[in-house]
């Protein structure tokens, strides 16, 4: 059962020297192995907080500070870790960066000039809209008159000409046509009604712009202002430079201080909080038990005086999950579903076990089997390796994939179907299947036998999916994999209420055990026609007694209410054959797929072309539902019909007080731990 539970978690207190609290405080950050909890009731009483101290408003000051420096700087590869000994000198270290002014002003210029290269890009695009205007543009900013670009959908256009001009002719028109939109210079003498140019413009729908303050003809004020706008983008390149070569000086540094600046603020936030009096301080938390000496030793080595204690405690523990490494990945299976309280059986182990078997058995064709199995081996190089650009796929894929899974997501799910393609192809060999198609006596028999392995002779296989017998036996598997997985369930459910020593709980499993036992053997000998009458049948009379005896037990351990649940039992064993279902449904389509081919491919080219797309597009569908469906049921029948049995979940992660350094060292060589 070891395999089945949780690293086991301590509840601790810890006692030290006031003056040793900030170092204490740095040996748990950089060990990042105990989760801080509040203080328990019983201590509160007899220890005070401190407000907070200057040192962690400064520290907070000069964080945002730095953050602001590395904001305005381009990022620059840091070259190495840099090593703080203490808060000393880190303020020292931030006292004598004193490049604020200089980036600031680089900053600001840049921002002008930004802004001043945007004005002009959109003056250069306004302008050749424009360029039919014949006249200096100066003649459009008379003091008397206003002026306006315009532009009117050409079906309108004529209309909104009769409707302006018909104003006393207070206004000045040049104007050019396009197929769907005309554009217009408009000059509004002073007598035109400001009104009456309003209501024309919502009337016809028309889109006005101000006319830019600059003089010239068009063509001549274009290029000016190309000329003007080159001018702009190589002064922004020149302050680019100059922050450039600050950042290639400063960057790694300035990193190293942001991720400093980062854990002194937490520990400062933890120090703020601890209970303290006069010369002590005191904090609690939770820890792995096997990290206990680990710690003490640390205590040991930096500090004096520094006492560990264990405290007893009820409350359930933080979970922190403890699997082998080949089934970490299906952690966040169980995580989806609810992680696993500290005190319990964590199933990751055997979800590892059964998910793949469960995934094979859905998929059981060798073709599907190998295509999937290809595709999640390409998934995971493309991504572990930050090729991310899935140029391969079509554009629609990739970007419905994007907006369902991320890609560490994809690369959890890719490494967990692989083991059930491995299962799918070893079934799919045994079942005769490769896309639908029978191709062991036509092509993999004889190469065995021409390499001088002998090949399995006709019949020896498993089974055949389509046939009856071989269905038959299929479902006749699925119900004892059904009872298999009930009866895991209910033992580990009987194994966590004799843990937690509660009594009625324990009865009850027992009493499910021996109820669902009691039924598939009276089914089973009711398929097999055996005599049932318990007064001539001792077999008969067992089997009874286990489904009395269970139904005995519901009721002391569970009440008149499990009585009502009876059914319940024979639904979850049965709810198993959907194995074989899912498998039937992706058999028989590849089966239909592979006769629409073959019917239509001799007769002529042009249904032969459609033949070959409809196999094509067929089996491509059919991939896409075995990536999925199989997963998504063999998920389902752990969660609902296994899970049900025994897990409780709704656990809380164990998270330790510590920081991940990138750019910075340990302030002491002591041993650490990351989650």
């Amino acid at each position: 059962m070891a395999l089945l539970q949780p690293e086991p978690m301590t509840k601790i207190a810890i006692v030290g020297l006031k003056k040793h609290r900030e170092k204490i405080v740095t040996i748990l950050q950089e060990m990042n192995t105990i989760q801080l909890e509040p203080l328990s009731k019983e201590a509160v009483p007899y220890l005070t907080t401190e407000k907070e101290s200057t040192v962690h408003k400064r520290i907070s000051e000069q964080l945002l500070r730095i953050r602001g420096l590395l904001n305005a700087l381009p990022v620059t590869e840091p070259v190495k870790r840099t090593h703080f000994t203490s808060i000393d000198e880190l303020f020292n270290s931030l006292e004598n960066i004193k490049i604020d002014n200089e980036i600031s002003g680089l900053e600001y210029q840049k921002e002008n000039m930004l802004t001043e290269s945007k004005e002009i890009e959109n003056n250069i695009k306004l302008l050749e809209e424009y360029s039919f205007f014949p006249d200096d543009l100066e003649l459009l900013h008379l003091r008397s008159t206003l002026s306006f670009f315009g532009r009117v959908k050409t079906e309108n256009y004529q209309e909104l000409k009769k409707k302006l001009e018909s104003n006393n002719q207070d206004i000045i028109l040049y104007s050019k046509d396009d197929s769907k939109i005309t554009r217009f210079v408009l000059v509004v003498l002073p007598h035109f009604p400001s009104n009456a140019l309003a209501s024309i413009v919502n009337l016809y729908n028309v889109h006005l712009e101000a006319v830019p303050k600059l003089k010239g003809k068009v063509p001549d004020v274009v290029k000016n202002q190309q000329t003007k706008l080159q001018q702009v983008k190589e002064k922004i390149q020149d302050v680019d430079k100059k922050l450039s070569s600050i950042s290639k000086e400063y960057y790694s540094l300035l990193k190293a201080l942001e991720e400093q600046l980062e854990i002194e603020n937490k520990k400062l936030e933890v120090i703020d909080d601890l209970g303290v009096t006069q010369d002590s301080f005191s904090l609690e938390g939770w820890i792995p038990t096997n990290r206990i000496a680990m710690t003490k030793e640390a205590f040991g080595k930096h500090t004096e005086g520094t006492i560990l204690y264990l405290m007893k405690t009820d409350e359930v523990p933080p979970t922190l999950q403890k699997n082998p490494k080949r089934s970490k990945v299906y952690e966040s299976f169980i995580r989806f579903y609810s992680l696993p309280q500290g005190n319990e059986f964590d199933p990751t182990v055997i979800f590892a076990f059964i998910f793949p078997v469960f995934y094979g058995m859905m998929l059981g064709d060798f073709g599907y089997g190998l295509t999937i199995l290809l595709v999640s081996l390409w998934v995971i190089r493309r991504i572990e390796k930050g090729k991310r650009n899935f140029t391969i796929a079509p554009k629609f894929f990739r970007n419905f994939g994007k907006t369902i899974l991320y890609p560490s997501q994809m690369v959890k799910i890719a490494k967990a179907i692989i083991p059930g393609c491995i299962i799918a192809m070893i079934l799919g060999f045994n079942y005769d299947l490769y896309f639908g198609f029978r191709l062991n006596e036509l092509v993999f028999f004889p190469f065995l036998n021409s390499i001088g392995v002998n090949a399995p002779v006709e019949g020896s296989l498993l089974l055949d999916p389509l046939s009856a017998d071989g269905l038959r036996k299929l479902l006749l598997v699925s119900g004892y994999i059904g009872l298999g997985m009930a009866t895991l369930g209910l033992l580990l459910g009987l194994a966590n209420s004799i843990r937690a020593k509660n009594r009625k709980h324990a009865i009850g499993k027992a009493g499910w055990l021996f109820v669902g036992w009691g039924i598939v053997l009276i089914g089973l000998a009711l398929i097999g026609k055996q005599n049932l009458d318990p007064t001539s049948n001792m077999t008969a009379l067992i089997y009874f007694a286990i489904l009395f005896a269970g139904i005995g037990l519901l009721f002391i351990g569970e009440g008149v209410r499990s009585l009502m649940e009876l059914p319940s039992i024979i639904s979850h064993i049965l709810s198993f054959t959907r194995i074989i279902g899912i498998l039937m449904a992706s058999v028989i389509l590849a089966d239909v797929i592979d006769y629409v081919f073959l019917r239509v491919i001799d007769n002529g080219f042009i249904w032969a072309a459609i033949g070959v797309v409809i196999l094509v597009v067929g089996h491509l569908s059919n991939t896409i539902l075995g990536v999925f469906e199989p997963g998504i049921q063999a998920s389902r029948l752990m969660y609902v019909e296994f899970f049900s049995k025994f897990y409780h979940g709704m656990g809380k992660p164990f998270k330790p007080f510590g920081s991940r350094r990138r750019y910075t060292q340990y302030q002491y060589q002591i041993p650490t731990t990351t989650k």
